[in-house]
């Protein structure tokens, strides 16, 4: 595994003691972790602010995950990661999160190690990307 102390994640989610409950837990593993209750407020604070790692739920009110997830690869296009929460187990959710720029999808409820687990691999392939990117090579 490796350190996450370096890793900026923002967690958008409606629900909010979930949402409590997941920052409180990966804030004791040294996650630098902003919230947002709502895709818009998702958006507002990607726009603003660096980040490495987006964990999106897939359905919120107004703007649902795979929407927001278009709007923030519009915006900065690959240098950062997304994993999609979905609390529905339909295959064209996942594709379509998947074809909209996901690099992970997970059910709810998950367990908070193996989002921990995702997060970190996700994070390492992410560096990787970003250290290829910076030596010239392809990525």
């Amino acid at each position: 595994m490796s350190s996450l102390e370096n890793c900026k994640l923002l967690f958008v989610d409606d629900e909010e003691q979930f949402l409590a409950t997941i920052t409180k837990f990966l804030r004791r593993k040294k996650l630098d972790v902003a919230t947002a209750h709502s895709g818009r407020d998702g958006l507002d604070w990607f726009d603003a602010n660096p980040v490495d790692i987006v964990v999106l739920d897939i359905r919120m009110p107004g703007l649902n995950g795979v929407e927001v997830l278009r709007e923030m690869r519009r915006l900065k296009g690959d240098d950062f990661g997304v994993i999609i929460l979905s609390g529905h187990a339909h295959t064209d959710i996942a594709l379509d999160a998947m074809r909209g720029g996901a690099n992970d999808f997970l059910l709810k409820p998950c367990s908070v190690d193996e989002l921990l687990e995702r997060i970190d691999m996700l994070y390492d392939r992410l560096l990787a990307l970003r250290f290829a990117k910076a030596q010239g090579g392809k990525t």
